[in-house]
């Protein structure tokens, strides 16, 4: 993805907002993990793919690579927090109506232990705690393919009306 022209990513973005705007956020998301629909540009350029959609729970998982870690090397926090926020509107996108799309409030991101170099895949969970008309509120936990809690989140999102 790092290769594509911006024009092309732009095309590509806008695709993906209409095929949003048509389609309940469950059945986007579940097109998305058969492949009918192609991850979103951003997650595509970070690795993480949708796995698992349920209403109110989704589940991602991102091979860790390189450049996920800091110059101490161990994961970044700035990668875990969006591997969180990412999680977290997922899951809302899982209750939504077509049209709806979120916009994170707030997002507090817990780290609870370092990535490491040895770390193969890392695992992200969302899962919704309210869905409002207009504020949701969704939790994520990032862990190790093998389980070892790497951080939690919570997170406030606002409705971006369906224009």
């Amino acid at each position: 993805m790092n290769d594509v022209a911006p024009e092309e990513m732009n095309a590509a973005s806008l695709a993906l907002v209409e095929a949003r705007g048509s389609l309940k956020g469950i059945e986007y998301l579940q097109k998305v993990i058969t492949g009918e629909i192609p991850q979103s540009p951003f997650n595509s350029m970070l690795g993480i793919r949708l796995v698992e959609a349920t209403e109110g729970r989704v589940v991602a998982e991102c091979d860790v690579r390189a450049d996920h870690f800091n110059k101490g090397g161990t994961g970044h926090g700035g990668f875990i927090s969006t591997l969180c926020d990412n999680a977290c509107g997922m899951a809302l996108d899982s209750v939504s109506d077509e049209g709806v799309s979120w916009t994170t409030m707030d997002l507090q991101v817990r780290f609870h232990k370092a990535v490491r170099p040895d770390a193969t895949t890392l695992r992200t969970v969302g899962t919704v705690i309210k869905a409002g008309r207009q504020v949701g509120v969704t939790q994520a936990e990032v862990r190790t393919i093998d389980g070892a809690l790497i951080a939690t989140a919570t997170s406030s999102l606002h409705v971006v009306p369906k224009r």
